[in-house]
C-alpha cells in the first residue's frame, strides 16, 4: 500500500523549492542526496503546477459567472484602461 503524501500549499511548495535549489546549488552534498532533492523538487513542481492551474479554472469560472470575457494573457508592458 503506497502512503498518501500531503501537498503543501503553493506559498509553501515555493519556499521549499528555494530552499532546495540553494542547497543544489552549493554542491557541497552527495549525489544520492542531490537525486533525493531533485526528486523533491520535481514533487513539489508538479504540485504548485496543479495549485495554479486550480486558481485559473476558479477565475475562469468566476468570470463566465459574472459574464464577463475569457481571461487574457498578462503583458507588464501595457498600460491599464
Amino acid at each position: 500500500m503506497v502512503a498518501k503524501r500531503k501537498k503543501l500549499d503553493y506559498e509553501a511548495a515555493v519556499s521549499e523549492l528555494e530552499s532546495l535549489v540553494e542547497r543544489l546549488e552549493k554542491g557541497d552534498i552527495s549525489l544520492e542526496e542531490s537525486l533525493k532533492l531533485y526528486e523533491r523538487g520535481v514533487l513539489l513542481t508538479r504540485d504548485c503546477q496543479e495549485a495554479l492551474q486550480a486558481a485559473e479554472q476558479k477565475v475562469q469560472m468566476l468570470l463566465q459567472q459574472s459574464g464577463q470575457s475569457d481571461l487574457v494573457d498578462f503583458d507588464p508592458d501595457s498600460e491599464a484602461s
